[in-house]
């Protein structure tokens, strides 16, 4: 199950599950993937992330350096962040959320569930990686 922790400044809105989900499919926001490198450098990239259900992400991704470094740790982070620059009041300027992503495979341990996603989810094609959503955090 999904843990969502509570923000510290709370200086933000933060989206749960269901908004996120909702957001995404409106193409809303961004999403800003972050990995480690083989060298222990950090990675960041900017993707369009999409929910099939509120406890699954999923991203496309060609071969590039992000792809590389989630299929060898079987781990991302992901700022999914909806901004309002026109907002008067701090708070609403930004809206969004921090995720802890799992790396769902095809093979082992995590194929039923892989498997159970990929039938719910009508685009999967090669370029397809599926996540199990670890984590929630505040963005503020």
């Amino acid at each position: 199950m999904t843990e969502r922790i509570e923000s510290a400044t709370n200086k933000f809105t933060n989206m749960d599950a269901a908004t996120l989900k909702d957001s995404m499919a409106k193409f809303e926001g961004m999403g800003i993937v972050a990995t480690v490198n083989e060298d222990g450098s950090p990675n960041a990239a900017i993707f369009m992330p999409a929910m099939p259900d509120e406890e699954h992400l999923v991203l496309v991704l060609a071969k590039n350096n992000s792809r590389a470094n989630i299929e060898r740790t079987g781990k991302a982070h992901l700022v999914y962040d909806v901004p309002n620059p026109k907002a008067e009041e701090k708070s609403a300027r930004h809206a969004g959320a921090r995720l802890d992503l799992l790396l769902l495979r095809a093979e082992g341990e995590t194929a039923e569930e892989y498997n159970q996603v990929a039938e719910s989810y009508p685009r999967i094609n090669p370029a397809t990686l599926i996540f199990r959503i670890e984590n929630i955090y505040p963005i503020g």
